[in-house]
C-alpha cells in the first residue's frame, strides 16, 4: 500500500497564523472605521447643538436695547428711556454680555427684560431677570461641554450714533470624548443705534 502523505505540522501553524493576521487587520479596520464615524456622528451632534445655542444667542443680542419710539428719546448727545444708561442695559467683557430689550413694546423696563449670556460650569446660561438677576442654562453638560465662551465688540459711528458689532465665538467638546472638539464664530450687527456718548467706553 502507498503511504498517504499529508501536511506537516509546521505547515499547518505557519497557514493558520497568517490567517489570524488577515482576522486581526480585518478586525482592526473594522474598528477603525467605527471609531471615525462614532466621531464624525459626535461632531455632528455638538455642530448641532451649538447652532442651536448661537442661534438663540444671535437673536437676542441683535435686539440689544430695543424700545419702541426709540426716534423720540434717542437722540445724538443723550439717551432718555429706561434701555439706556444702567450696567445691566449693555455690558460687554471678555466673556459674558448682558443687556435689556422692551419685549413688551411698553417703554419701560419689566424685571423679564434683561438678559444675557456666560459660560458657568461648562454649561451656557442665559439671565433671564433683572433684579435679582437669574441666570439659567440653556446646554445641558451631559450632552454637551461648553469649553469656551468669548465676546468681542466694535463700533463704528454714524451720522452722531453709535452702531455695535458683537461676535461671538463658542468652542465646545463631547464629555465622552475631550478631543472632539468643535467651534463655531459669528459676527453680530445689533439693529438698534444709540447716541455716540452713551457707551463710548464699550466700543473698540
Amino acid at each position: 500500500m502507498r503511504r498517504m502523505r499529508g501536511e506537516s505540522m509546521v505547515s499547518l501553524l505557519i497557514g493558520l497564523a497568517m490567517g489570524l493576521m488577515v482576522i486581526s487587520a480585518g478586525i482592526h479596520l473594522w474598528m477603525t472605521t467605527l471609531k471615525s464615524q462614532r466621531t464624525a456622528l459626535q461632531e455632528s451632534h455638538l455642530a448641532q447643538d451649538l447652532r442651536t445655542a448661537m442661534a438663540w444667542m444671535v437673536q437676542d443680542i441683535r435686539r440689544a436695547q430695543y424700545v419702541n419710539g426709540a426716534w423720540r428719546t434717542r437722540i445724538k448727545s443723550t439717551c432718555k428711556d429706561d434701555f439706556c444708561g444702567a450696567a445691566e442695559d449693555f455690558n460687554v467683557s471678555a466673556n459674558q454680555i448682558e443687556f435689556s430689550w422692551d419685549r413688551n413694546d411698553n417703554g419701560s423696563k419689566d424685571n423679564n427684560e434683561c438678559t444675557g449670556f456666560k459660560l458657568n460650569s461648562n454649561a451656557l446660561q442665559a439671565k433671564t431677570a433683572c433684579d435679582p438677576a437669574v441666570w439659567s442654562a440653556i446646554t445641558d453638560a451631559a450632552s454637551i461641554k461648553v469649553m469656551s465662551l468669548e465676546f468681542t465688540s466694535r463700533c463704528s459711528w454714524v451720522q452722531g450714533s453709535l452702531l455695535r458689532h458683537i461676535t461671538v465665538q463658542i468652542t465646545a467638546a463631547s464629555p465622552n470624548d475631550p478631543h472632539t472638539l468643535v467651534t463655531q464664530k459669528q459676527s453680530i450687527a445689533l439693529h438698534n443705534a444709540i447716541p455716540a456718548t452713551a457707551l463710548a467706553g464699550d466700543c473698540t
